[in-house]
């Protein structure tokens, strides 16, 4: 019998770097894949628990969210871990837009102001190349 996967997802204040329930981010059985997210607040990072410690103690604690299994863990990356969109290639990125916007009449003015949001509408919907979105990694 194979054990269930198990994560805390935490609340956590940048600035100071303390997280809820007073959890070390330290710990090496504690795993922080890149799964943080800063443009909300609380911040808010998952970690994976990689040993057979006893987490009873997180129960019921402010900011602290026990998860178990797989299916539970991506679809809390989902909700909390968005895409990261950027420019990969800033030559092909800027000659590509330039040729587009005539052949495809993209108006500067019809973009949304917010750069991720318009890069995610470059990319999907003129398929302007140069343009890279990293996917948060599931467990």
């Amino acid at each position: 019998m194979t054990k269930d996967i198990i994560a805390l997802l935490i609340e956590w204040d940048p600035a100071t770097g303390k997280r809820a329930g007073n959890i070390n981010p330290k710990d090496p059985k504690l795993q922080c894949s890149g799964w943080q997210n800063i443009d909300i607040v609380p911040a808010v990072e998952l970690r994976l628990v990689e040993d057979d410690r006893d987490l009873s103690h997180y129960k019921g604690i402010k900011g602290v969210t026990l998860l178990e299994g797989r299916d539970r863990i991506n679809a809390v990356i989902d909700d909390n871990f968005p895409s990261i969109i950027s420019i990969e290639d800033e030559l092909l990125y800027t000659e590509h837009f330039r040729e587009q916007m005539g052949n495809k009449n993209i108006k500067i003015s019809s973009l949304p102001d917010d750069r991720t949001e318009r890069l995610k509408l470059l990319k999907d919907k003129h398929h302007i190349k140069g343009i890279r979105e990293i996917k948060p990694m599931k467990v």
